[in-house]
């Protein structure tokens, strides 16, 4: 017999003096790929949660407000700042001393082709439009007078209301009011966020004071057209 021909044979469960299979190797990239992919899926849930949390806050904020000019018996209005770089919204109270809706005078002109019933909604809806006025913190919850940012990354793209669409572009503060009357104004908010496919719309019901939210890769549209004169 030759022995110079002979190899050792490896019994089955016999440990390898060195080397790695190639299933080895794979589940060690596997690890590795999931160990560096944990903290980036872990930051995208964390914004979304943060995301989902400002819409919920901000739609909470709106419906608190149509419903607390009526108990309080005031005048609340929620002002955006559209800046890209410090985007946020806060509420304060509406303290007028005298009667004058010459603001509002726009709305009866016959390009604006607005009807009765939105004219005397506006009325409702709006306080004393006159130069004496003021915005103070609201004396049911001071806390909302402070500025409420956005999450990161996200902003304000545009605020639609009876007096037109507004955008960072236009440089006017825009607003909404809510009336202790039992009327909110008609609203609509675009809000982006840190996805470019991501875009949430929401809509405010003038009469009931409840929002609708509507998630897309794009803004819905939406046009105030009670009591508007058929041409």
């Amino acid at each position: 017999m030759n022995v110079s021909n002979l190899q050792p044979v490896k019994q089955p469960g016999c440990l390898r003096d060195s080397g790695f299979t190639l299933i080895e190797l794979v589940i060690v990239i596997a690890i590795i790929a999931a160990i560096f992919a944990l903290p980036i899926t872990r930051r995208a849930t964390t914004q979304y949660w943060r995301e989902e949390s400002m819409i919920r806050r901000l739609s909470e904020t709106l419906v608190l407000l149509h419903r607390q000019a009526i108990t309080d018996g005031v005048f609340y209005r929620m002002e955006f700042d559209l800046s890209r770089e410090h985007p946020a919204y806060r509420v304060g109270e509406i303290v007028a001393e005298q009667e004058d809706f010459s603001a509002l005078q726009h709305l009866s002109s016959a390009d604006a082709g607005v009807g009765f019933c939105t004219i005397q909604l506006a009325k409702f809806s709006s306080p004393d439009e006159g130069h004496f006025q003021s915005m103070i913190p609201p004396r049911s919850f001071p806390s909302l007078a402070d500025p409420v940012p956005l999450s990161a990354d996200t902003y304000f793209a545009d605020i639609m209301t009876m007096r037109g669409k507004i955008d960072e572009r236009t440089g006017v503060t825009p607003y909404i009011l809510f009336s202790p009357r039992g009327f909110s104004e008609f609203a609509v908010i675009h809000l982006q966020l840190s996805r470019p496919d991501n875009k949430v719309t929401i809509l405010v019901n003038p009469f009931t004071g409840l929002t609708d939210i509507y998630r897309d890769s794009e803004f819905k549209e939406f046009e105030w057209t009670y009591g508007r004169k058929k041409k």
